[in-house]
């Protein structure tokens, strides 16, 4: 059961990994900056020094980065400039590189500062422990509407550190786009519009859990514990006290199992992908245990024929556990 098991694993391992490299950006609230002619354009990057202790019970994140705007015009981009995801200003710190910006060869103003905060990021755990992310920082403009003064991305520049890993994780890739954030209020100023929309850049840090720690640490041990309730199965009949314990005990530490990985989670309303893997399981454990029973009264009638009959349920069983749990395993982790 283990090497079909182990067969069909690999394949999956093959198909995640190349889906994680196609990582797709989770779904904002902001769309792409239409950007008018006459408006204040800000050339601005995110530089991504780390990043560190990822918190999915807190919804949030700690970040490192540089950050640096170019612009020509009378708008200073950095006096009204939010970081609107950030959870709390005590804790963003900000220091720019020169008292006042600089002014380049080409006629625009420069100036860099560096950043370090803790920014809220709503986690989706329903993929977990194949789960991916994109780690986002929102700056936006208060001040200013987009006809006025837009922030444009600087793709070639932006980035991340060569050196940035991220313990637990694998980074896939970073983007930075130019998004506008409408706002159907005038937030009870009667001499305001009706409906606002202000500029918006958008850096994302794309990670993603690797496959191993999903093949190694969560899938592998409960493998070992299906084998062995499966194993019940190849008892001779006569072995009933042996057959009835094999799975009663694989049940028992399979919720033991799935108690060690839940701890680390935070209370969900809705089911993760272990968990439905950790439902399968219980089904074919529960399964064995019944069928075990049974053929333990079939025993009872001493009859050579009913002993050839238990040994056809047991492989017949057993086949369809082993098709039962390759087939909702390559399901379940193949869904998007």
């Amino acid at each position: 059961m283990l090497l079909i098991l182990g067969a069909g694993i690999l394949l999956l391992s093959l198909k995640v990994g190349l889906n994680q490299w196609s990582l797709v950006p989770q779904a904002s609230l902001s769309q792409p900056a239409a950007l008018p002619t006459q408006i204040e354009r800000v050339e601005t990057g995110i530089f991504a020094i780390s990043v560190y202790d990822i918190d999915l019970t807190s919804n949030s994140f700690y970040a490192d980065f540089y950050v640096w705007f170019k612009w020509r015009g009378a708008i200073d981009p950095i006096t009204y400039l939010e970081v609107t995801n950030s959870i709390s200003d005590w804790s963003m710190m900000s220091v720019p590189a020169h008292p006042e910006p600089e002014q380049l060869p080409d006629g625009r103003f420069y100036q860099i500062s560096r950043v370090e905060g803790r920014f809220l990021q709503p986690f989706d755990l329903k993929r977990y422990p194949l789960d991916q992310y994109n780690l986002s920082i929102f700056m936006e403009n208060s001040a200013y509407t987009t006809d006025q003064l837009v922030y444009v991305a600087d793709n070639e520049a932006s980035g991340y550190s060569q050196f940035l890993t991220i313990p637990g994780w694998s980074i896939m890739g970073s983007a930075i786009d130019s998004l506008v954030r409408t706002y159907d209020t005038n937030f009870g100023d009667p001499r305001l519009s009706s409906q606002s929309e202000h500029s918006v850049l958008c850096y994302s840090l794309n990670i993603a859990r690797p496959w191993s720690f999903f093949v190694w640490k969560l899938l592998l041990p409960l493998l070992i514990v299906l084998a062995s309730s499966c194993a019940a199965l190849l008892l001779a009949p006569q072995h009933i006290d042996s057959r009835v314990a094999l799975p009663v005990t694989a049940l028992l530490t399979a919720v033991f199992l799935q108690e060690t990985y839940a701890d680390a989670l935070p209370d969900l309303g809705y089911l993760v992908l272990m968990d439905k893997i950790y439902v399968i399981a219980y089904i074919l454990i529960f399964a064995s245990i019944v069928e075990v029973i049974i053929t333990a009264y079939w025993m009872d009638k001493n009859d050579a024929t009913w002993t050839k009959r238990v040994m056809w349920a047991d492989w017949v069983l057993l086949g369809l556990q082993i098709v039962v749990m390759t087939t909702g395993l390559t399901w379940l982790v193949t869904q998007s």
